[in-house]
């Protein structure tokens, strides 16, 4: 199998869920998460570029550090 020089890896689509109630989370499908967070009902959650996001319900996004494991 060829590879061109210089083509990029095609990233993962990001997948925002929305929670359905109050959740701790420490571990988002493959991603684990470096201490527990605690998502309220409504609030969307997405893992990107190393870090779990949380779009709080007040509109603020909070970043939590973690890492993949597959």
């Amino acid at each position: 199998m060829l590879f061109a020089v210089g083509t990029a890896r095609k990233r993962q689509p990001i997948r925002r869920e929305r929670a359905d109630r109050l959740t701790l989370v420490n571990r988002w499908h493959y991603f684990v998460l470096d201490q527990p967070v605690l998502v309220d009902a409504g609030e969307i959650v997405w893992v990107e570029d190393g870090y779990l996001l949380v779009q709080r319900t007040t509109g603020v996004v909070d970043a939590y550090p973690g890492f993949v494991n597959r």
